[in-house]
């Protein structure tokens, strides 16, 4: 039998639950329902305009609703709608606008529907735009006016042009050095009922501030004069930001110092001149490198690098790379010097030697090449050049060749890209020239004038077009008095769909590199995710001995492109269309773009 005591909690709970089903008959207490759905939804009378909508959508309070949990808040927020829009819409230009908004509920939506006519725009009648002040003939002025000029008479005027215009003027003055700059006169009256708005904006730059003293602290390992070397305004100067930026871009690339912190001291000047304090902490003095790669022309290959960046308080530095590969081998030694401007001048003297082995050329060099590299400005680099090479070789069925070289030479390189990494737009321009005599520490004996151009143009959004041309050209007696390094073997990366070192000219010996060459090629990729994309490409050229034919070897195909911090990897298949019975042939490479 059921004891008293074990019933009672069962009539406790049977009479809980029918207290509740009363309750909920006689609707005193409701069932949690979920909050009713909030829809915002913007129509405009005249043509649809996704730019205005998807701005009204991200600045109205409104909008940051997405239920109607609370209706008096909602209440709130719809009530104050109708000015928020004319307000923003103000903002872009439209003054004769209509807003109608509507609000309708139930159960499950509440649903919030701003119906708008925004009527003609107004637009810019007149803008001028003054200059007063020791800066007026500044040429920023004239530059913004043509480049980035936001205001123009005739477009529709938008408060944020009218704002960020003010705010470029003054940042213009300050970084040129008028920090006293400041507006005389600054308004726009616009007539909604004629559309015209009238903008005056008057600016005095005052007097300009200079330079002052620099100084340097936190390094421990270079002498004040070799840092101060890096500085090329003087005391006294015209106060820029620009010389500050260069300035610290060029301590960073030094690889001297792993922190730059460049700080105008605006509270310590003087006679208008602003003391400079510099900032650096040393890096670490050596670094080492070490990797493993694969190319179809070199096989598969290790790589070995150590660097020491700071040899002494002078800032002398060397560096050793080295290659072992399958059919490519190497090793450097460069050690350089500053020069008295060691930013944009240097000198290098390399000790090197380098091996290649092909089908039909095996050769081995050593050198040694003092150098000098002066960038005369970001774009325009001049290296002029001295190297002492002995060069061991043999064409395939050939005896083997030695031939020393005194090389005197310049190299001239135009390079600018808009980022370095993945490149949308830029162009490399270089142009070598080298020459031997055998009749000074020589039995090379030739002139070669050496000229390439690339660029890349981007017509679409991660879409990019690549073109490239490489000319070559030698004067000389004798072909068997140019070492095989300067003369001319295409396949490969540089004619894909033909064998590494695999087209050259025949002689009566065999085949053996030109003394000429020209070829170029054409390429588009895609890029469909951050690492990933793919490619098309035609490749052309030819080797020549005297006058170039009309018979062009052509290489066609497709690939896929891997995009990495160091340069783009690409995987190519690719057909010789000259000569379609050597059949097709995988490519693979990584490097730069440019």
């Amino acid at each position: 039998m059921t004891s008293h005591w074990q019933t009672l909690p069962y009539l406790y709970w049977r009479a809980t639950i029918a207290l509740f089903v009363m309750l909920l008959t006689l609707n005193i207490i409701q069932p949690v329902q979920a909050s009713p759905v909030l829809d915002l939804q913007i129509r405009f009378t005249d043509a649809p305009n996704p730019d205005i909508e998807r701005r009204l959508l991200q600045e109205l309070r409104l909008g940051l609703l997405t239920h109607d949990q609370f209706p008096a808040q909602t209440d709130f927020l719809f009530n104050r709608t109708e000015q928020e829009i004319l307000q923003i819409l103000r903002g872009l230009g439209y003054y004769q606008a209509r807003v109608e908004p509507s609000l309708s509920r139930s159960d499950t939506r509440t649903r919030a529907r701003i119906t708008i006519t925004l009527g003609e725009p107004v637009r810019i009648r007149d803008y001028q735009l003054r200059i007063r002040g020791d800066g007026r003939r500044l040429t920023v002025w004239r530059e913004y006016r043509q480049f980035n000029q936001r205001l123009t008479e005739g477009e529709i005027f938008r408060h944020d042009h009218y704002i960020n215009t003010l705010n470029d003027l003054r940042t213009l003055a300050h970084n040129n050095g008028f920090l006293d700059a400041q507006f005389i006169q600054r308004e726009f009256k616009v007539n909604p009922h004629t559309g015209e708005v009238f903008i005056t904006i008057e600016l005095d730059t005052g007097t300009a501030y200079q330079f002052g003293t620099v100084s340097f602290k936190g390094s421990d390992q270079l002498n004040e004069d070799f840092l101060m070397s890096y500085v090329e305004f003087e005391v006294g100067q015209q106060f820029e930001q620009a010389p500050l930026t260069e300035l610290q871009t060029q301590l960073v690339g030094s690889q001297y110092f792993g922190m730059v912190r460049i700080n105008p001291d605006f509270d310590r000047i003087v006679d208008r001149q602003i003391p400079i304090d510099i900032e650096v902490e040393d890096n670490l003095k050596h670094r080492y490198t070490i990797g493993v790669g694969y190319g179809t022309d070199t096989g598969a290959r290790v790589t070995f690098g150590f660097q020491n960046r700071l040899l002494n308080r002078r800032g002398h530095n060397y560096e050793i790379e080295s290659t072992l590969g399958q059919q490519l081998q190497n090793a450097t030694f460069r050690y350089r010097l500053p020069g008295k401007r060691p930013a944009i001048q240097y000198w290098n003297i390399n000790l090197g030697v380098d091996a290649t082995q092909s089908a039909n050329l095996k050769r081995s060099r050593s050198l040694v090449s003092p150098e000098y590299i002066y960038q005369v400005t970001p774009k325009f680099r001049v290296n002029p050049f001295l190297s002492l090479e002995t060069e061991n070789f043999n064409y395939s069925n050939q005896d083997n060749e030695v031939i020393q070289s005194l090389l005197g030479g310049l190299n001239l390189q135009y390079r600018w890209v808009n980022q370095e990494g993945y490149v949308n737009a830029g162009y490399r321009h270089s142009a070598s020239f080298r020459f031997s005599s055998d009749q000074f520490l020589s039995n090379a004996d030739f002139q070669q004038i050496e000229l390439g151009s690339r660029g890349i143009y981007s017509p679409l959004a991660f879409l990019r077009l690549h073109g490239r041309i490489q000319a070559a050209y030698t004067f000389s007696d004798d072909l068997r008095k140019i070492p095989a390094t300067y003369r001319y073997l295409l396949g490969g990366e540089s004619l894909r769909g033909y064998g590494f070192e695999s087209i050259g000219i025949q002689t009566e010996r065999g085949l053996e590199g030109g003394a000429n060459m020209v070829q170029g090629s054409l390429e588009a990729d895609y890029r469909f995710s951050r690492w990933l994309g793919t490619g098309i490409f035609v490749d052309a050229g030819q080797v020549y001995e005297d006058v170039p034919n009309d018979q062009y070897l052509v290489g066609t195909g497709f690939g896929i492109r891997g995009f990495t911090p160091i340069g783009t990897a690409k995987l190519d298949i690719a057909w010789p269309l000259t000569e379609p019975e050597r059949g097709y042939r995988i490519h693979f490479s990584l490097g730069l773009d440019l």
